[in-house]
This record gives C-alpha cells, sequence and structure tokens, in this order.
C-alpha cells in the first residue's frame, strides 16, 4: 500500500528543517566516514611505531677487528641501536659471546651474528678450562672479567719463617678468564675459570687448593 504523499506544508516543513527524505540518509554515511579516518588514522600510528622501533645489537667496536679464531673480549664489542628483524645477537646477549672464539674474520662495525662465532666454544687442543678460587689480595682491587688476560702465579705460604718471603713462581703467563664471580664465601674473593695449557692443570689445581694462587691483569701482544 503506498503510504500518503507529504502535503505541501508538511514538505516545506522538512526541508526548511533540512530533513529531506534525501537527506535523513548521510547522517550514517558522516558517522562511517569519521569510523574510517579514526580507524586509518590508529593503523598508520602503529604501523609507524613498527617502522621506527628499534632493538640494540652486538656490533664489533671501532678499531677493533677481530681476526677467525680470536677469543672475543669486552673490548672487542660495541652495541647499535638498529631498526627491523634482523638474526643478530642483541644486547642483552653480549656477555655470552665474550670468551667465544671469532669464526671468521671480523670488521669493525660488523654486526655481530651467530653464525660468526665458533660452535666448539674457546676451547682448542691442548687447552683447559681450570678453576681458581682467589681471595682479596690475590686478584687486583677491581676484579677481573670475562675475557680477561691474566698471568697465574704461586705465591709463598705464609710460614712462620722471619727471612723475606720467596718470590711468586709464574704457573701461566698469560690465561683468559672464560668465567669470573664474586666468591659467596669470602668477601672480597673471586671465582675463576680460565683457558690455560693442559699440562699445567695439575699444578694450578694444587697451588689454588693451598690458597697459594693469584692472578694478575696482563697485556699481551705489541
Amino acid at each position: 500500500m503506498t503510504p500518503p504523499a507529504a502535503t505541501g506544508t508538511e514538505r516545506e516543513r522538512l526541508v526548511r528543517g533540512g530533513l529531506s527524505p534525501a537527506r535523513r540518509r548521510r547522517p550514517g554515511w558522516a558517522a562511517f566516514a569519521v569510523t574510517l579516518i579514526v580507524t586509518l588514522a590508529v593503523l598508520g600510528g602503529y604501523f609507524y611505531q613498527q617502522a621506527g622501533a628499534k632493538t640494540s645489537v652486538v656490533v664489533i667496536a671501532r678499531g677493533h677487528d677481530v681476526q677467525a679464531g680470536h677469543v672475543i673480549t669486552r673490548a672487542d664489542l660495541s652495541t647499535v641501536a638498529v631498526a627491523g628483524g634482523l638474526t643478530t645477537v642483541e644486547a642483552e646477549d653480549l656477555g655470552n659471546v665474550v670468551g667465544r672464539r671469532a669464526a671468521v674474520t671480523l670488521l669493525a662495525g660488523t654486526l655481530l651474528q651467530r653464525s660468526m662465532l665458533s660452535s666448539d666454544g674457546a676451547l682448542r687442543a691442548g687447552e683447559a678450562h681450570v678453576g681458581l678460587a682467589v681471595t682479596s689480595g690475590q686478584v687486583p682491587a677491581d676484579g677481573v672479567k670475562v675475557g680477561d688476560t691474566v698471568e697465574v702465579l704461586q705465591v709463598p705460604g705464609t710460614g712462620a719463617g722471619a727471612g723475606p718471603a720467596d718470590p711468586a713462581q709464574v704457573l701461566v703467563p698469560a690465561a683468559t678468564v672464560w668465567a669470573a664471580r664474586a666468591d659467596p664465601a669470602r668477601a672480597g674473593g673471586m671465582l675463576l675459570t680460565v683457558t690455560v695449557p693442559v699440562e699445567m692443570v695439575s699444578e694450578i689445581v694444587s697451588a689454588s687448593g693451598a690458597g697459594q694462587v693469584a692472578v694478575a691483569r696482563v697485556v699481551t701482544g705489541p
């Protein structure tokens, strides 16, 4: 059944009030347009943030080209913030890189990837990891850290003799610190794991067990 047509007076009132049949449907389209604009703005902001998000990763430090086979130290490394999904070593894993051997030559500025690290750890044929327990006075006051090169010495025992103490004996002139942490049982002491020649393991263990081992940080090379 066809509804009765609006009278002339009713049509004039609708037009003056902005409620003509053609315009009564526009508020729905306007709401849709506003929703679309807001949605696009939110998506745009999200993708902008994603594009600008950066991750701190490990990089070979400036002036520190690392040769293949070199045991990586903290001084060889730095961090840099990069954007994008890269297969690099994140900065939070830097400590796990120190002490590893480089599988290939790494130029300064190279973003480090795990494939660039040797999978066989830091031990080579003829080397061993040995544990040391050193007390305050047998280690530098600021301690030693992973990757440091240290001289391992056997110090004289604390005898009651009145004469001058015998000089310390160098057991290993250059050992690499593989792990280091504070000794919870002794204030100022440290528990160390160092890489040494395998033939020196017995002497080092004996000296450490007797409390007669000390380490000194040294610099090797030219």
